[in-house]
């Protein structure tokens, strides 16, 4: 199981205040603001993804957003196109653009080393939703156990079937919902959908925990990633 988090501290420039006289030292004063989305590592590429499953899998993911009515930005769907518009041209070089394309959308990055614990981190996508709008997120799973097992994920602040709304402000599921057709691929990277739609608008941090099954949560609590979000009207 996992959960995510975000804080960020940016430092403002110092200011020098000098006492009077002339023996006068400066005196400086350091102004911290504390923001609300730290500044997040990108996701690095993994080496040994075959090219032509990844061509596959990104036409796939493109082709799901389009049926969803959900976009990618313009730019990362224009490049990502002309990427895999031409299988004879597909290689490693292409395919590690994909996975940099990809990646710069990723909220999360989730890991499933061989013995099956999964971990998770805070991919560089910004955390931000619309109230009462859902939104469409990507996981990117590195999957070094070839787990086949489906994605779950839940959270104190996720509104499931029987929770009070009132006390949980979060809809947060992976596509699609039907844990028979959530089933990983098995291939050592993929990319999965995860719909958002947050109730309640301001800065709300959700914590959200995943797992591949029974026990697979990392023994460290390195899955636990609670994401504080910024949620406009």
């Amino acid at each position: 199981m996992m959960r995510l988090h975000i804080r960020t501290l940016a430092t403002l420039p110092s200011r020098s205040v000098y006492t009077g006289g002339s023996g006068a030292v400066p005196l400086l004063l350091f102004f911290v603001w504390i923001n609300s989305s730290p500044a997040q590592s990108p996701l690095p590429a993994v080496d040994g993804v075959g090219p032509h499953a990844l061509r596959l899998q990104c036409r796939e993911l493109l082709d799901t957003l389009t049926k969803m009515k959900m976009t990618l930005p313009a730019q990362t769907e224009r490049q990502l196109r002309e990427l895999i518009k031409d299988e004879k041209n597909v290689s490693d070089e292409s395919a590690g653009k994909i996975q940099k394309l990809l990646n710069d959308q990723c909220l999360i990055g989730v890991s499933i080393n061989p013995e099956s614990r999964v971990k998770a981190a805070r991919g560089p996508r910004p955390a931000e939703l619309v109230a009462g709008k859902e939104s469409v997120v990507l996981v990117r799973v590195l999957n070094e156990a070839g787990v086949t097992h489906a994605l779950s994920l839940e959270g104190p602040q996720i509104i499931g079937p029987k929770e009070n709304a009132k006390e949980r402000w979060l809809h947060a599921t992976v596509y699609p919902e039907h844990s028979s057709s959530q089933k990983l691929s098995g291939q050592k990277m993929e990319y999965v959908l995860l719909r958002l739609k947050a109730e309640k608008a301001g800065k709300r941090e959700a914590t959200l925990v995943f797992d591949v099954g029974q026990g697979t949560q990392d023994l460290g609590f390195r899955a636990e990633v609670p994401i504080l979000f910024t949620i406009s009207p």
